[in-house]
């Protein structure tokens, strides 16, 4: 029997969550998306063919589901802890899935409700935490850590042995030199190349990485 699967939120990232649901379901049927729980959309209403089944706390109305987060694009990734505690759910009633593109090592630890998308690659003994979102073709790798609520975009590369703090964000093709640390709730800009530690609640961008100035200047979007 197919493990039923709500989906929290019902943005860009639903959309990356589908195409995995659909491809691990090529080969073997596992999982039956249920629909999504969207504060910002009618109960009733319909998205991509699903029906918004409630708002996010209705989630213990579900509890014979499985759910997962999609909820993390650059301007509303910091709302991911507050969305899971609404939700009220323990952390075993959160699925992972990873794309069946995807490379995980053997020796590397994944959390619950974490989604691994097409292509992306998690190195030997990194540690990815719970409620992570790895997109399309990013690259975790040895010995890192991800920490919970954490976003890595598209493309992103996380070097050997570097930290990406809780409920932080990595742009679309940044890079994470080797043994740095992205503080919790940072943001790194898409295509930064970071070489140096980047302090908690800060956004740094270029290359190299610098402090996003703020002072009158019109601020430099992140790829969701």
């Amino acid at each position: 029997m197919n493990k039923p699967l709500v989906i929290l939120g019902s943005g860009g990232n639903a959309l990356d969550i589908l195409d995995v649901v659909d491809a691990l379901n090529r080969t073997a049927p596992v999982w039956q998306v249920r629909g999504f729980l969207d504060d910002g959309r009618e109960t009733g209403s319909e998205y991509m063919g699903f029906p918004v089944v409630g708002k996010i706390s209705d989630a213990l109305k579900f509890g014979d589901c499985s759910f997962l987060n999609a909820v993390g694009s650059d301007k509303t990734f910091r709302l991911r802890p507050a969305i899971i505690e609404r939700t009220a759910l323990t952390r075993q009633q959160y699925g992972t899935l990873v794309h069946p593109t995807a490379s995980v090592s053997t020796r590397a630890k994944v959390g619950n409700g974490v989604c691994v998308n097409h292509g992306a690659s998690v190195g030997g003994r990194a540690v990815i935490g719970d409620h992570v979102y790895l997109g399309v073709g990013c690259v975790i790798g040895h010995d890192a850590v991800v920490e919970d609520h954490a976003v890595i975009a598209p493309g992103a590369i996380v070097s050997g042995f570097c930290r990406i703090g809780q409920n932080s964000y990595v742009g679309a093709g940044a890079i994470v030199k080797q043994t740095k640390l992205v503080g919790a709730q940072a943001v790194v800009g898409m295509g930064a190349v970071v070489c140096r530690d980047v302090p908690p609640g800060a956004t740094w961008v270029g290359n190299p990485a610098r402090p996003l100035e703020r002072t009158g200047q019109v601020r430099q979007v992140v790829s969701q």
